[in-house]
């Protein structure tokens, strides 16, 4: 399989990262200000460029902001690489580097890949919250990050 590996983001990287999200899914990164959250992400050191043998495919943004808990805030990969478990190496890498014992991150019941991906990664379902988006609940998961 192919080098699957994480790099601090730079400014440098700001416009593919961005790029990135606005191609995946425009409406969405419009209304939600991506790109203004990408750049806060990318001067707080919470952005990694995920690289598929040293080419840029996509972003993890990676805080400790979820109760002082490593915290997935957002993983986006380029379509054209979804599927092929580039994801769940993203989720282990993330979990070597993590400085608590667990890694949560969160989905909307709607998005049945992103579930998948997280229960093939040994991610455990930690309950949901009503009332984020209306008729859409967020389903939280953990993962102990020292296995």
């Amino acid at each position: 399989m192919e080098n699957i590996t994480l790099k601090p983001a730079t400014q440098k990287d700001k416009a593919t990262v961005v790029d990135i999200d606005y191609q995946l899914n425009k409406v969405e990164h419009i209304k939600l200000k991506r790109a203004e959250k990408i750049t806060r992400a990318i001067l707080n050191n919470e952005c990694n460029i995920i690289l598929l043998d040293n080419i840029t495919i996509g972003f993890v943004l990676f805080n400790y902001s979820f109760f002082d808990q490593g915290w997935i805030e957002l993983i986006i990969i380029a379509e054209a690489y979804t599927g092929k478990g580039i994801g769940g190496q993203v989720f282990n890498l993330i979990c070597k580097q993590c400085k608590t014992a667990k890694v949560f991150t969160s989905t909307n019941r709607s998005n049945i890949q992103m579930q998948k991906a997280l229960t093939k990664a040994g991610f455990t379902f930690a309950g949901k919250l009503i009332g984020l988006d209306e008729g859409d609940p967020e389903l939280f998961y953990f993962k102990n990050a020292i296995e």
